[in-house]
């Protein structure tokens, strides 16, 4: 690759992993320094998965990510849900929520009681089965409240929710994936279509955008699989018949980055070309990786007979999950560097978590003979970081990615940090890479006015 097509102008996608607030608001980082850098116009989709789901819907709903200056992006978007995010959170800052949780405490009361009832043996047993029933049917609704949740602090206008297909947006494709648990596929919710390759073609209906949130976020174990209805959408061109209800889970647990939609768009288009003209397919991929790292933890409870093998069966998933995720980590940097060298198929750049700005600049700073334009843009990107401040950096993206995944308020200066994180890594890796432009490294201050509500 050399420099005349680093500057060229691009098609292009960005995929936002999951990771709760910690992937919110790092993938938002990235999105700052596109529009600094002035190259979200150039934008055409951005699909998320799980917590980068949260900032993907708001994008869509709040603006037109590629005409937005970095003056109005920072105060129409950033702003406000960060404010959201940092200081109240999303699901716990509705009542609604707190209502919830209160009704299932009481109910858990209400059926130790039945317990005790001063009745026989048995007509105490029938009590306590249908109590238990009960609290079984409300703890179920857990998803439902998450996505009440979601509408009342984010996602509703003038009073009235948001709908699936009012982020339809001229220039960029807003795609927010879930899983089919029963096919083991995605599901893909925009504002132009909801698809998916066993599903078929479908319009977006009046389904809410905090329900497609809701279905992308719910994280298995926390929340349960939502069961949503298909009529609305009109499926056509499945694979097979369709069924009355989507059982859609969490959209990391088939791809946890995302990557997946932008990397399918052609062979969607071939799958239904009559909608062909619909789908927006990208020449150049950033990814926001926000997956936190697999550390060595201590498995409580593994003597317990059969609890333990609940313990174990948590890490075992958990140790599998990490492995593919970084098996796609490593086929992805690999199809990247294939279609630069060859100057044709998709290219595109990783933006971890887990890792400084000066990784990727470290690594191809030594590359002088494989990728000598690389090399020579990675030594400006180690110059303007300053080698003083390394040990900084690589202190802050341990503690970073260590953020809990959670739907909790982040406080302190852990939302400034991620953002700043997200940002100075972007534009680190961009340029080393793809040749985008390098920008002075911003304050955190700026990041700290952003969540004060400064100006």
């Amino acid at each position: 690759m050399t420099d005349s097509t680093a500057s060229r102008t691009r098609r292009i996608a960005i995929a936002l992993s999951g990771g709760g607030h910690r992937a919110s608001l790092f993938g938002l980082g990235v999105l700052l320094y596109l529009t600094d850098a002035e190259r979200n116009s150039e934008v055409v989709s951005v699909s998320s998965v799980s917590g980068g789901s949260l900032t993907n819907a708001w994008l869509a709903q709040r603006e037109d990510y590629s005409k937005l200056t970095a003056e109005e992006l920072e105060s129409q978007v950033v702003r406000p849900f960060v404010r959201q995010v940092a200081h109240y959170g999303t699901l716990w800052a509705s009542w609604t929520t707190w209502l919830y949780v209160v009704a299932l405490f009481i109910s858990l009361l209400s059926l130790i009681a039945l317990w005790w009832l001063p009745v026989g043996l048995l007509t105490r047993s029938i009590c306590f089965a249908i109590g238990l029933v009960g609290w079984g049917l409300l703890a179920a609704l857990r998803s439902m409240m998450c996505a009440l949740a979601f509408q009342r602090t984010l996602y509703s206008a003038d009073g009235y929710p948001t709908l699936l297909r009012e982020i339809r947006r001229e220039n960029v494709q807003h795609v927010i994936c879930a899983t089919d648990v029963r096919a083991g596929q995605h599901v893909y919710f925009s504002g132009d279509f909801v698809c998916s390759y066993q599903l078929g073609w479908g319009r977006p209906g009046e389904f809410r955008l905090a329900d497609a949130v809701q279905a992308s976020a719910a994280f298995p174990g926390g929340f349960p699989p939502r069961w949503l209805a298909t009529k609305q959408h009109s499926f056509v061109e499945g694979a097979r018949a369709t069924p009355h209800f989507m059982v859609l889970s969490d959209g990391g647990v088939y791809d946890n980055m995302a990557e997946q939609w932008p990397i399918g768009v052609r062979s969607r288009k071939n799958r239904w070309p009559t909608h062909s003209d619909v789908l927006k397919e990208p020449d150049t991929l950033v990814v926001s990786d926000a997956s936190g790292p697999m550390r060595w933890a201590a498995v409580r409870g593994l003597r317990i007979p059969a609890i333990g093998e609940v313990f174990a069966l948590l890490r075992v998933i958990r140790v599998l999950y990490d492995k593919t995720t970084a098996k796609r980590r490593s086929t992805l940097v690999d199809r990247f560097d294939r279609a630069a060298r060859n100057a044709r198929g998709l290219e595109g750049a990783l933006i971890m978590i887990n890792r400084s700005p000066y990784w990727t600049a470290h690594y191809f700073s030594k590359k002088t003979k494989t990728w000598p334009e690389r090399a020579e843009r990675a030594s400006r990107v180690l110059q303007v970081l300053g080698d003083e401040n390394r040990k900084k950096w690589d202190n802050l993206a341990k503690e970073n990615s260590r953020v809990k995944t959670t739907l909790w308020r982040l406080g302190g200066d852990v939302p400034a940090n991620l953002l700043c994180h997200g940002y100075v890594s972007a534009m680190a890796n961009l340029h080393v890479i793809l040749g985008f432009p390098l920008l002075a490294v911003p304050s955190i201050d700026r990041f700290r006015c952003i969540v004060a509500g400064d100006k």
